[in-house]
């Protein structure tokens, strides 16, 4: 497989650039907020059409990827990689935003819940859709990542069925859009890091020249290529072990990263005036998503079992 971006996609990347750059660098440090949420950003993802890239005609869900890891760059905690990657591709149907994935039973904290918004919800043998507006949500404190909240009251067995949809396929998309998070918080702990060890100096010159912090940091670029081109060979062959691979891999690489990000950084880099947290929080917490990476694999393990058989 050709691993390169064809030039209709490197004109998604382009024009995805460009709409995010009028964000980049405008978050506030040092609040004490658990996260930090931008209105303007959210506008303009709405009002691009970027959202809705995988149901365009001759694009699909590897174009949809290119804005959810550049999202995922980004400090603040929006909402995209549900709408752009896994509703898609379960219904051509539009659902009020932000969307949160969830599994039954329900009463957990859940990722971008929302009373505005909607909720897909995994219920072992088929999806159906809640509508937040109609359950009693209760907001989960504690995390500096993401919004957060719980379940406390829903008629979930009355929410509609989404088709005749198998769930299996809602866990696939889910574990591909979760790589994808997870590349673009490491994409943008990694560069920071880069930029630190260059700047910083210690016996008389930068971290960076130190051969060993060299190595440790080329390892955590050659983690990094990998999980992005598993993940690609994912959204591109639509099959669930690939998926399921890939998001096993990233949750990995993500527990990886985020030690060697802090590590380099020391002290500075548990701080609120410094940006590494937006996004080593996150991958602390994607690491953990749908049973952690020895849950992808197992899944993985037993397909390729069960196929060979």
């Amino acid at each position: 497989m050709d691993f390169d971006l064809s030039d209709e996609q490197m004109t998604v990347q382009s024009g995805i650039d460009q709409l995010l750059s009028r964000h980049r660098g405008t978050a506030p440090l040092g609040s004490v907020a658990e996260y930090v949420q931008s209105n303007a950003l959210e506008e303009d993802l709405r009002e691009s059409g970027f959202l809705d890239l995988a149901r365009e005609e001759g694009m699909g869900p590897l174009d949809a990827s290119l804005l959810v890891e550049a999202v995922a760059r980004l400090p603040f905690a929006v909402e995209v990689a549900a709408s752009a990657m896994v509703a898609p591709m379960l219904t051509q149907a539009d659902f009020p935003r932000p969307l949160a994935l969830a599994r039954a039973p329900l009463g957990g904290p859940i990722r971008f819940l929302s009373g505005q918004g909607s909720i897909i919800v995994d219920c072992g043998d088929h999806v159906r859709l809640l509508s937040g507006a109609a359950c009693e949500i209760a907001p989960v404190k504690g995390s500096f990542a993401y919004p957060y909240a719980r379940v406390v009251k829903a008629e979930l067995a009355t929410a509609p069925v989404i088709g005749n949809l198998a769930p299996e396929v809602m866990r696939q998309w889910w574990q591909v859009a979760l790589c994808f998070e997870i590349i673009g918080a490491a994409q943008a702990s990694l560069d920071t890091v880069v930029d630190y060890v260059r700047t910083r100096r210690q016996f008389g010159k930068p971290l960076g020249a130190f051969q060993a912090i060299q190595h440790r940091l080329a390892e955590c670029a050659t983690l990094l290529h990998g999980a992005r081109l598993m993940a690609r060979y994912a959204a591109w062959s639509g099959d669930a072990s690939d998926a399921a691979l890939a998001a096993g891999y990233a949750q990995d690489l993500a527990k990886q990263l985020c030690y060697e990000a802090h590590q380099f950084h020391g002290a500075i880099g548990l701080t609120l005036e410094y940006p590494l947290h937006f996004w080593t929080y996150r991958l602390r917490i994607l690491q953990g998503e749908l049973g952690g990476a020895t849950a992808q694999y197992r899944q993985a393990t037993g397909r390729l079992w069960h196929d060979a058989a």
